[in-house]
């Protein structure tokens, strides 16, 4: 038989996403540069289009604003009732998502994508919702404005003044089946604005003033034009590698942008995102963690550590932590590793006396990347963020006193042995004998301890050994100068060793996560039960995050039950857990069924306890005290081990 044309058969990259997946249902957005163009309008209009067409279409959620004439359009769709969440001894109305799954319609309305539910709620954004809906075969028509699009949140900012709290990330919006643009003239948005078909009476004023001018408006229309291009590039080229239509292919790219603590780095994530958008490139996040830290990250910076991580993976990217001491070097080795075309960094706010004892990151980037292209981007400060959801810090162990107390009882010490041996030992010996509580007391107890034992050796030096001695007065002045350098070398190597200690406890906390991984592998190596490795994970897990560990796995009528529990106080106790309120028991089963995590440090059902997957590292950063993990898989059986990818176990042995 004659062989294919290699030139006409698909690209090997490409047949994933040819297989067919599981029937979910179709997303429409109805796409518009502000509120007030007709976006509720016209997807009302199509959805009665769709009911006289025979269609079961139902209203999960419309808000109409007290427009008569969108008020007429929702009359005639049917509705589902709204449930109620008391908040604050108020009655909140939101959408039911519940009966919406129970009723599956072919077709569901649900207004405002942007949405954040109120606490309470199954999940914190509505567009969490329509992802259940549309994973549960549901079809939504839905509505979206320019400016509650992540990736776009800090140019609408510097456009408008105004910062959009709400947003959407940018994957939302990709996998929509149909995006329809609905556009007017800024002269007749503004024409309904005055005519109160957009704001009530007391904002249109405002509305006026800040976010509504003509230039502002004309910019939005911009953006979204820009944004739908964008897309409908993207539809044709997909179109046509389907189809073997020949074409100028841009070139495959990865893009990789640095994320850290400061307070600039989502605008860099933002802006990496639209290169690559631009570029038809993938997108690298690359969080470079140093193994020890002299000042280690507060709460503040640690929380917006995980807000720019989850921001990225909301846009898309690909997200890796790594530990390394060089910064550049660390950077470079990720970027030639994962074929990184392009780094994204951010403008240095360093001073210029800074830069030139250090070196600029930027300079040394451009000097040892090779052929990489480095994009700057400036920074401007914008206003902190409170985050819905916070990570809860670690306990901080304040210093006990009898830290401080061995430090000066070595110092005490050191001054009756001098003292007793006066005679035969030269100031210079006596003040060396000095450094050795402070040397002590720094790889003991920590470099405080070690200064307040420094403080004290002075004193105490100066005092019984210097003339005139039973004072504090120094007649030679040389002395000074003296108790100077030696204040300075010991803040110098008392610093020094506390952090040769951090380095050794570090050491310490990788062999022990990295000894856990290898006895749980060697445990279940030979072990085909799987109550037994049930329970293995369950200890390690429990070992490894310091937290009562429950697996949960599914009976044969499907219904999650207990097979390993592990507490880490009682770790030689068999006693049975207290068993599952019916609330915790509910967020487990919805873990389960949809394969993700819910529960605290997550967007779904946040006020409950933890449930996992099997990925505990959310539950390590949010210091819980109690992890469930609910294993998906029946049989979980795999060459003598446990059929789970590669990077949950490192997840699963990961403290945050």
């Amino acid at each position: 038989m004659p062989r294919e044309n290699s030139d006409d058969r698909p690209d090997a990259d490409e047949l994933p996403g040819r297989i067919p997946k599981a029937a979910k249902g179709k997303l429409t957005v109805f796409f518009g540069a502000a509120a007030g163009v007709g976006k509720t309008y016209t997807m009302l209009e199509a959805a009665q289009q769709c009911l006289a067409e025979g269609m079961d279409v139902v209203s999960g959620w419309i808000e109409t604003h007290g427009r008569a004439e969108t008020e007429r359009l929702v009359a005639g769709l049917p509705c589902i009732a709204p449930q109620i969440i008391l908040y604050r001894d108020k009655e909140i109305k939101e959408m039911d998502i519940d009966a919406i799954l129970a009723r599956k319609p072919d077709l569901v309305i649900v207004d405002e994508l942007a949405h954040t539910n109120i606490l309470g709620s199954r999940h914190v954004r509505r567009y969490q919702d329509i992802e259940e809906l549309l994973n549960a075969g549901i079809n939504v028509y839905t509505t979206l404005s320019i400016q509650h699009i992540e990736s776009l949140n800090d140019v609408v900012t510097r456009i408008t003044g105004v910062i959009v709290r709400e947003t959407v990330p940018d994957y939302i919006v990709e996998r929509a089946d149909t995006v329809q643009l609905i556009d007017i003239p800024p002269e007749e948005l503004i024409k309904r604005l005055k005519e109160g078909k957009v704001y009530v009476p007391g904002q249109v004023e405002q509305a006026l003033k800040k976010f509504f001018r003509p230039g502002n408006i004309n910019a939005l229309r911009e953006l979204a034009l820009r944004f739908t291009a964008s897309r409908v590039d993207k539809d044709l080229a997909q179109y046509m590698r389907e189809h073997n239509i020949e074409g100028p292919w841009p070139a495959a790219g990865r893009i990789m942008v640095c994320v850290s603590a400061s307070p600039f780095s989502a605008q860099l994530i933002r802006a990496a995102r639209r290169l690559s958008g631009g570029l038809q490139a993938e997108l690298l996040a690359v969080h470079i963690e140093a193994p020890t830290r002299r000042y280690p990250m507060g709460e503040k910076e640690r929380d917006r550590v995980v807000r720019n991580l989850r921001l990225a993976e909301e846009l898309g990217a690909q997200t890796l932590t790594i530990v390394g001491e060089n910064l550049v070097n660390e950077i470079l080795e990720v970027a030639r590793s994962h074929n990184v075309t392009a780094i994204v960094v951010g403008r240095p706010q360093h001073s210029r006396l800074w830069e030139l004892r250090h070196g600029s990151l930027v300079d040394k980037l451009i000097r040892h990347g090779g052929g990489i292209n480095v994009y700057v981007i400036q920074g401007k400060a914008e206003e902190e963020e409170r985050p819905a959801i916070k990570t809860a810090p670690p306990a901080v162990a304040s210093r006990p006193l009898w830290h401080y107390c061995g430090g000066l009882s070595m110092m005490v010490a050191v001054t009756i042995l001098s003292w007793l041996f006066k005679a035969e030992l030269e100031l210079v010996n006596i003040a060396l004998l000095y450094v050795l509580p402070v040397l002590l007391a720094a790889a003991w107890w920590g470099r405080w301890p070690s200064y307040v034992t420094a403080v004290a050796s002075v004193l105490a030096f100066d005092f019984l050994f210097v003339s005139p001695i039973f004072t504090f007065s120094v007649s030679d002045i040389r002395y000074v100068w003296s108790f100077i350098i030696f204040l300075f070398v010991s803040f110098v190597s008392g610093g020094r060793t506390e952090l040769l200690r951090l380095e050794a406890k570090s050491a310490r906390q990788r062999e022990k996560r990295t000894r856990a991984l290898y006895e749980f592998s060697r445990g279940i190596a030979a072990v085909i039960n799987l109550e037994a490795i049930a329970k293995e994970l369950a200890r390690h897990a429990g070992e490894t995050i310091g937290s009562k560990t429950m697996v949960l796995l599914p009976d044969d009528k499907g219904y999650l039950a207990m097979a390993g529990f592990y507490d880490p106080a009682r770790p030689d106790s068999f006693s049975q857990p207290q068993p599952l309120l019916e609330a915790e028991n509910a967020v487990a089963s919805w873990a389960y069924q949809h394969r993700q995590v819910a529960g605290r440090s997550t967007e779904t059902l946040p006020g409950r306890i933890f449930f996992s997957m099997y990925r505990l590292l959310p539950a390590a950063r949010c210091g819980v005290s109690w992890v469930y993990i609910s294993l998906p898989i029946k049989s979980p059986l795999k060459n003598g081990g446990l059929s789970m990818p590669g990077r949950d176990w490192r997840l699963l042995l990961s403290k945050g």
